[in-house]
């Protein structure tokens, strides 16, 4: 009886276990409970007869003095730990490089998908057929004929299910999932090896080493990584193929399940161009609102989906509204926005895109942005104060002297419009996906979801002092400016005078007014969207704290501010609590 092998799952495998737990700790959700817990058991029962037979057959051997006594088919106890841990490891560390991927994106059917399954089958077919014959040969190539032999057909099997899924992936955070963890374990592996805790007999090995590590147990963690991640990924697989039956075929049910998804897998759905909608959204939002985007990775399933092309709407007007030629064209957008949105809610919306006589490319992007709206689910009036924001950026004209922003009424108005509408919104589509206990309660949560607007649309004003003087524009109040002997002309001309600092910290001191009467509210939602909320919310807030610690600088540039990224984790990973 020993405990080396129990120092080594200390000083190895439970730190790295517990580090990545607590960094994904805030983010862990009930999906991500499952797919781990099923790759767990599965890799635990896969093994077992695998790793009995090595043991039984003396390739590998413990020596008594490193286990503590207990078995399991020969099998001791800190070994089944391992596979345990190992696939846990490995799991979580997929979670988080795959967090922010749009799961029914990668449905799209790839054009080389039919030659590349092929390809892959055969490399594994002629692996499982070197492996056949390394049993054969036997002696030295035992034991890697035993690896080859025993993971060949998990793997065939996962990579015929999933291929479809998995070639549309991004290459990296899929072989970061595989290799880091492996890499890790390759370090651990020739530690232990080294002391002595386990190790393959002689004459069953080819006795090769890379970096010290026997060539037999780098390729064993390679291809137990691989089978792990192609497990997560077939559940992914099914989690995608629900989501977009939800998205295509719009339908009662309000949640994922992996019962119902793993049902798709046996008749995958025929793809559509909703697909092509919903990664022109992504692509949108990646490019022009990465806050919007990696707020949405913190929801889950429809609701993100829904997000995304809510999000993606308001960023298609806003470019439609900040592009145009001249006033005329933009009011033009807001018309035909507004007619589009008229037919849409009474279920009239053309799906002939081609009728409208303006230009193609950016119609085309206003109707795919609205058609895709979930509007069954969102409140109608929250979409025409929208436009009614829209309509006051366009009042702006310095030339004339129009700066409708005259005082805190017309600024709390303005910022009701913009954020407040967009922030009901959100909470329309919480609350139909999540409900609420007490009804009586939901008009003060859309209260409450309209003044959290409001703080953040008063952050982003006060960050983009600058870059609306750029355009001609001030939203800084004119009884405010007339307080410091100041005219909005002024601001345009200087937007970056010392001044306009005093300015900029009123306006920041009015958006935490507005937090701070709203955010208990996020308290009273379902358990499953606070944490989200929270750090969508303390994300832009945190924007405000960043400009005062710049202060004297923020303003110097028209340029947009940009929150460093560890910065941005760190406050959502805190939020998140």
């Amino acid at each position: 009886m020993g405990v080396d092998y129990i120092l080594f799952h200390c000083t190895y495998t439970i730190p790295a276990a517990s580090a990545l737990t607590v960094i994904y700790y805030p983010f862990f959700a009930a999906q991500d409970c499952c797919k781990i817990c099923i790759l767990i058991t599965i890799a635990i029962l896969a093994t077992i007869p695998w790793d009995s037979y090595l043991i039984r057959s003396a390739i590998w051997t413990y020596p008594p003095d490193a286990v503590v006594g207990p078995k399991i088919l020969d099998i001791p106890v800190e070994e089944v730990f391992f596979f345990a841990i190992q696939t846990y490891i490995t799991s979580v560390a997929y979670c988080i490089f795959t967090k922010p991927l749009v799961r029914p994106m990668y449905l799209r059917p790839h054009p080389e998908r039919c030659r590349t399954r092929k390809v892959v089958a055969f490399v594994i077919l002629t692996l499982m057929r070197g492996g056949t014959t390394c049993l054969l040969l036997g002696r030295h190539m035992t034991y890697l004929g035993l690896i080859l032999v025993g993971v060949s057909p998990i793997l065939l099997f996962q990579w015929m299910l999933s291929h479809p899924f998995l070639i549309g992936l991004p290459a990296k955070p899929t072989i970061a999932a595989i290799c880091l963890p492996m890499l890790y374990l390759w370090v651990a592996d020739s530690r232990a090896m080294k002391s002595g805790t386990w190790r393959i007999e002689s004459g069953t090995k080819l006795d090769y080493r890379i970096c010290g590590l026997e060539v037999e147990e780098a390729l064993f963690f390679l291809v137990t990584n691989m089978m792990i991640v192609l497990g997560l990924v077939g559940i992914d697989y099914a989690y995608a193929l629900q989501e977009y039956k939800s998205l295509s075929r719009p339908a009662a049910d309000k949640g994922t399940t992996l019962r119902t998804a793993l049902t798709l897998l046996c008749s995958p759905l025929s793809i559509d161009e909703s697909l092509s909608a919903l990664s022109q959204a992504v692509s949108c939002l990646q490019e022009k609102s990465q806050s919007m985007f990696l707020g949405s990775a913190l929801f889950q399933g429809q609701l993100r989906i829904d997000l995304i092309f809510l999000y993606s709407f308001c960023r298609v007007m806003d470019d439609l509204i900040d592009e145009a030629e001249d006033d005329q064209e933009a009011k033009t957008w807001i018309t035909e926005c507004r007619y589009l949105l008229d037919l849409s809610h009474r279920g009239r919306l053309p799906h002939d895109a081609c009728h409208a006589s303006m230009e193609g490319g950016k119609y085309q992007r206003l109707y795919r942005s609205i058609s895709y709206l979930p509007l069954s689910r969102l409140t109608e009036n929250f979409f025409y104060d929208l436009l009614r924001g829209f309509e006051t950026d366009l009042a702006f004209d310095p030339k004339k002297g129009s700066f409708p922003i005259k005082s805190d009424t017309c600024l709390d108005q303005y910022a009701g419009f913009v954020a407040g509408a967009v922030g009901a919104l959100v909470l329309d589509l919480v609350l139909f996906y999540h409900g609420h206990d007490n009804t009586e309660d939901v008009p003060l949560l859309i209260r409450a979801a309209k003044e959290m607007g409001k703080a953040m649309q008063c952050v982003n004003i006060a960050r983009d002092i600058h870059r609306d003087a750029a355009i001609g524009r001030v939203y800084i109040p004119t009884t405010w400016l007339d307080e410091v002997g100041l005219t909005p002309g002024d601001v345009l001309e200087r937007p970056n005078i010392p001044v306009m600092y005093n300015l900029q910290e009123r306006m920041l001191q009015k958006a935490d007014g507005y937090y701070q009467v709203s955010r208990e509210a996020i308290e009273e939602l379902p358990r499953g969207v606070r944490g989200p909320l929270r750090a969508t919310v303390e994300s832009y807030m945190d924007i405000g704290r960043l400009l005062r610690e710049q202060k004297g600088t923020s303003l110097a540039r028209a340029s947009k501010m940009r929150v460093p990224l560890m910065r941005r984790l760190k406050v959502g990973w805190l939020a998140m609590l």
